[in-house]
């Protein structure tokens, strides 16, 4: 009975990936926009204290901006949620190994997580419907 409730929604999976990777895609491009400009240099410290080396910042930086508006638009989209899941994979390793971090709570890795979840849907469903990936035809 429930597999074919299931069954039915299959069709829709395009429309799920949309709003998933829209959703997503805005909360990247919020995170990463002010690490551009005037909390570059607080993000670099914050990060340089915890070992990370400067580099692997400003990817991460990058990452966050252009990727999450490359997933507004559908473009490469399981590239981009390839590299997020491996941002995020990063950051759940340095919360629990450096910062000793609880899952939930203050400064927890309970969002990092749910991006990885994320990532990887992307990774699996692709862009969706409404996107240059599938104008391209990927």
């Amino acid at each position: 009975m429930l597999t074919g409730v299931f069954q039915m929604l299959l069709p829709y999976a395009g429309f799920l990936a949309l709003f998933l990777r829209v959703w997503a895609g805005a909360n990247f491009v919020a995170h990463g926009y002010p690490k551009l400009g005037k909390s570059r240099q607080q993000t670099l410290q914050w990060t340089k204290s915890l070992g990370v080396p400067v580099l692997a910042t400003y990817l991460a930086i990058i990452l966050e901006f252009f990727g999450g508006l490359f997933l507004i638009i559908g473009f490469i989209v399981p590239i981009v949620g390839f590299f997020i899941a491996l941002e995020m994979i990063g950051a759940i390793f340095m919360k629990k190994t450096k910062m000793k971090a609880p899952y939930m709570g203050q400064n927890s890795y309970e969002i990092d997580i749910t991006y990885l979840m994320l990532a990887i849907v992307l990774i699996v469903l692709g862009a969706g419907v409404f996107s240059v990936d599938s104008l391209l035809g990927f």
